[in-house]
């Protein structure tokens, strides 16, 4: 079998390294030819691709005579290209909902600072040890924090809170790392859903069990210093806590989910872009209810549909949850 090998002006170069990560809003949107994103349902306008819709034809060719309005390309020679979503609330990220709940129990609810301080010599041994090893540097942390059911605070926090203990295991005096000394939440899953019950309260008007959205997880996480993400076996350049929730959605390009060509002219659309279908319309569903001004009720419904769409784009067979119609990425 012939392969087909396009010219490229590129340079050719030799790998040096590969680099994993994950990535951040900031470089989906800067992948992303669709500016603005993504924000129309709809596939065709007049009997054309829709320019904001999900075959925009900025985001590659869909037959033999059009142009890509990105590259000039045709279907040879056009690769497609990646487009966006910006979605109106964060949701969960399944692939990394696990390490999402790992991070939140070694962080303050509130202040987003570790549980245990980073100069804590046990913090210094697991660092000194895991060097080059970044997932075991987490489950270390994550060991030592989960027990914690109190932010560590400052100096004088401590002193007002009476705590007996100002000295470390091995006989140094703790020093605060500037956390609020507030009691700390349980974090709890059930499918997509997470919950935070206090065993302790802070405030008389505090409830001791609530929902935890995921815009809240995000808020925790956003505020999460670099020195203190790479305590977490993080390297804030490559990879943040907040980027493992969804907060812009990339839209693959147009090869990547070509329509079938049915009798006549009809097409038949790819699952992918059916389902990204759904994601557009219970994202602008949201903007538009927020917009005016519903209800909690109807807002959090809402959203749960948004992170029940994100979510089965990425695995259509998550435990607790009812199969998409549509058979989506390779299931």
């Amino acid at each position: 079998m012939s392969m087909i090998i396009t010219s490229d002006s590129e340079p050719l170069a030799e790998v040096k390294k590969v680099q994993f990560g994950i990535l951040s809003p900031d470089e989906v949107r800067r992948m992303s030819v669709t500016e603005g994103g993504i924000k129309y349902p709809e596939i065709y306008e007049g009997g054309r691709p829709k320019l904001g819709g999900l075959m925009d034809p900025r985001q590659g060719v869909i037959d033999k005579t059009s142009r890509c309005q990105t590259c000039a390309g045709n279907m040879a020679t056009c690769p497609g290209h990646f487009g966006h979503v910006e979605l109106a609330k964060p949701v969960f990220h399944v692939g990394f909902l696990k390490k999402s709940i790992k991070v939140l129990r070694c962080v303050c609810f509130y202040c987003s600072k570790l549980l245990v301080s980073p100069n804590n010599p046990k913090i210094k041994e697991i660092i000194a040890k895991s060097k080059g090893q970044p997932r075991k540097r987490l489950a270390h942390v994550y060991d030592l924090c989960k027990g914690k059911n109190i932010c560590e605070g400052g100096d004088e926090i401590d002193a007002k809170l009476g705590q007996e203990s100002t000295m470390h295991d091995d006989g140094t005096k703790k020093s605060g790392h500037g956390g609020c000394g507030r009691y700390q939440p349980s974090i709890r899953q059930s499918g997509l859903d997470l919950t935070a019950e206090w065993k302790h309260i802070n405030e008389d008007s505090q409830e001791r069990k609530i929902a935890l959205s995921a815009e809240r997880v995000f808020e925790v996480f956003r505020h999460i210093t670099d020195e203190e993400c790479i305590v977490l076996g993080m390297d804030p350049k490559y990879s943040r806590p907040d980027w493992m929730l969804v907060t812009v959605l990339p839209v693959p390009p147009l090869p990547v989910r070509p329509a079938v060509v049915m009798f006549g002219s009809a097409r038949n659309q790819d699952d992918l872009t059916h389902k990204l279908s759904d994601i557009v319309k219970a994202n602008n569903e949201l903007i538009q209810n927020e917009k005016c001004g519903a209800a909690a009720h109807i807002i959090s419904e809402n959203i749960r549909l948004l992170q029940f769409h994100v979510a089965t784009i990425v695995d259509n067979e998550l435990p607790g949850l009812p199969r998409s119609m549509q058979k989506v990425a390779g299931h």
